[in-house]
């Protein structure tokens, strides 16, 4: 077998059937699609079922574990493919992305893991902005090294013996696996984007995104880059020792383990505030728009506008017109939405007519 898709099937039902029809029509024939259930509660399972009932292409698994990484592993270790293709369960790939991945690895022999560009698409399949990246591997691993991260993951297609060499993903990270893939595979291995829209990515810009689930990520990636500079000097690796992404007292390295409190505790932290509406201070606001600046190839247009709408409601709460300024223009770029706009119409603060004024002077 050429291609094994490993496929993590969670709640996406509604999804699962344009996905996986995506799949069967591919122009290039030779592959198979591991469906790998991962305790679903929906009918995502039946879908599956009957899909793998008419194609012998298709087969379901149920994943004896919970977690996409460790969904991701099972389906790893029951694959027999030359390459591990990537897709999610309400992701649409283009008719020609298997034959071109293929094609591009084939003429490509130091190539281990290969992305495309993508589109994103909302909950009705209505486009809503676009993924690219850099194509070649010095500019990805710059990228990388910037702490960006450079890959759609269901776009991804990765040589099997690669990915095995580096024991698959890790399942201390519930989000960001990718992430701490591409960090640990950067130090041995090449990559490569195609520069083209090859993949539907579905997102959902729902509010979950930019409050307990947003600071995960934020702690997430953290952990991830501490765990690569520590590796690059030769150091013990921290999540080596980590039971979950949270277990930092197990940590031997009293330093390392103090970054990571500090880290976790900023998450649990600043969490609440998001959750509670408490006002963020200046250094907080600022630390998170540097983060979706420095990330924001990772978000989708609408998830951004919702965390700069957050966030510049922060800034008016604790009178920061210079950050306030800021996160109104970078709303302003990404969406037509009036709701900053509203934010000014109503000057009861003198900080919101001050404000309101700067932006006409402008």
């Amino acid at each position: 077998m050429e291609i094994s898709v490993v496929l993590p099937v969670h709640n996406c039902g509604k999804y699962l059937l344009p996905a996986l029809q995506s799949l069967k029509y591919q122009s290039y024939p030779h592959f198979e699609v591991l469906m790998v259930n991962d305790h679903s509660s929906d009918d995502s399972d039946l879908v599956c079922a009957d899909f793998a009932s008419v194609d012998d292409r298709f087969c379901l698994l149920d994943s004896p574990y919970s977690g996409m990484a460790r969904a991701l592993n099972y389906g790893i270790s029951q694959a027999s493919g030359v390459y591990i293709a990537r897709m999610d369960g309400d992701d649409v790939s283009a008719p020609d992305r298997f034959a071109k991945q293929v094609e591009f690895l084939q003429e490509n022999p130091d190539i281990a893991f290969l992305g495309t560009f993508a589109d994103h698409i909302d909950e009705n399949g209505k486009v809503t902005g676009s993924f690219e990246f850099p194509e070649d591997d010095l500019e990805i691993k710059a990228h990388l090294d910037r702490g960006t991260n450079t890959f759609v993951h269901p776009s991804m297609m990765i040589r099997h013996k690669a990915l095995k060499d580096l024991g698959g993903y890790r399942d201390v990270f519930s989000i960001c696996q990718d992430y701490d893939l591409w960090l640990r595979a950067q130090e041995r291995y090449a990559f490569a984007n195609l520069p083209e829209k090859l993949l539907q990515y579905r997102g959902f810009p729902q509010k979950r995104d930019l409050n307990g689930r947003f600071w995960r990520y934020f702690y997430v990636t953290k952990l991830a880059e501490i765990s690569a500079q520590q590796r690059r000097s030769g150091q013990m690796d921290p999540v080596e020792q980590m039971v979950d992404e949270f277990d930092v007292e197990a940590i031997d390295d009293r330093m390392i383990r103090q970054q990571l409190l500090s880290a976790r505790q900023d998450y649990y932290c600043n969490k609440k505030a998001f959750l509670d509406k408490k006002p963020l201070n200046s250094m907080d606001i600022e630390q998170v728009t540097t983060f979706l600046l420095t990330n924001k190839s990772s978000f989708n247009k609408k998830t951004l506008s919702n965390a700069y709408e957050l966030l510049f409601d922060q800034a008016l709460r604790i009178e920061d017109i210079e950050s306030a300024e800021i996160l109104y223009k970078l709303q302003r770029d990404v969406s037509k939405s009036r709701h900053i706009k509203s934010m000014l119409t109503k000057p009861n603060k003198l900080v919101k007519y001050a404000l309101r004024k700067r932006l006409e002077e402008a």
